[in-house]
């Protein structure tokens, strides 16, 4: 997309699959909807919204509906109220993480509604997880077949979903068009996970994806692009910072250095990822000097 968020609005990829991007950080919710089941992916992140995505839900009149969070992060797990009697799937450390960040998570909810002109009918409330999965987990929910895998490197409760049967992959907070890499430990963990979902893709496991923010992958080869993309902006991160420690640079140094390095959205005004490419230096020399 030429300007991030200029598809804000419902698109409908076929398969009774549909994607609606918010308005706000342009986050991408996934809607598998189907009269049997349907699962709600990261649903949000405005209280308009959410309201718009169960009117949408409401059309299908469900049997049920299934919540399926990628992670823990405040703006992926706003929409629990929305479908209190819907059972919820995440990763077996979402519920501990969701707690541990409560008032973070409040904090930024009404932040993020007053600046858009809205308000929470009730302040966001912890939540269970009523299936717990880690590792790489198959799932049966007719008529829809996930793959669940643990993709840690930006949450330690993240998970990418994929759907065989469509070819695509959801993949959480990871291989958007808008962000870098968002660390939250070593870059080799982060990697780690991209080599996995590389492996996959170049077996043409899918061949499009959509990811937690910004546009959405068409295509084999603009998938295999993403990836290498936030592969190389790591390995670049990790040797630089390496290459400065070893030339006896201070962190403030060496942050100074790698403010020369290229990566998405450097130049942008609207979504600049100039301060998170800095936290990202500062997370590695930490983890470099362990």
């Amino acid at each position: 997309m030429t300007t991030p968020g200029s598809a804000a609005g419902w698109l409908e990829l076929g398969d009774g699959l549909h994607v609606r991007q918010s308005r706000a950080y342009w986050m991408n919710s996934v809607v598998l909807l189907d009269s049997v089941h349907t699962i709600l992916v990261d649903p949000g992140v405005l209280p308009s919204e959410l309201d718009e995505i169960a009117a949408f839900v409401r059309t299908a009149e469900p049997l049920a509906v299934t919540l399926l969070l990628t992670h823990g992060h405040w703006d992926h797990v706003l929409g629990r109220a929305w479908w209190p009697n819907a059972r919820v799937i995440a990763h077996d450390a979402c519920a501990a993480e969701v707690r541990a960040r409560l008032d973070h998570i409040r904090r930024e909810a009404e932040t993020l509604a007053a600046e858009h002109g809205e308000r929470w009918p009730a302040p966001f409330e912890p939540f269970q997880v009523d299936e717990p999965v880690s590792g790489q987990r198959f799932l049966k929910l007719d008529p829809w077949r996930l793959v669940l895998r643990d993709a840690f490197g930006h949450s330690d409760s993240q998970l990418s979903v994929h759907l065989p049967e469509s070819r695509l992959l959801l993949a959480a907070d990871m291989l958007s068009d808008i962000e870098i890499p968002i660390l939250n430990g070593p870059p080799a963990v982060y990697r780690r996970t991209l080599e996995t979902l590389g492996t996959l893709a170049a077996g043409d496991a899918f061949d499009a994806l959509v990811p937690g923010h910004g546009g959405i992958a068409y295509g084999a080869d603009v998938v295999r692009a993403r990836i290498t993309t936030d592969l190389t902006y790591l390995e670049t991160l990790e040797r630089e910072v390496a290459a400065a420690r070893a030339a006896g640079l201070t962190l403030e140094a060496a942050r100074a250095r790698l403010d020369a390095m290229e990566y998405v959205g450097k130049h942008s005004d609207g979504y600049s990822m100039v301060d998170t490419h800095r936290r990202n230096v500062e997370r590695t020399w930490r983890h470099d000097g362990s």
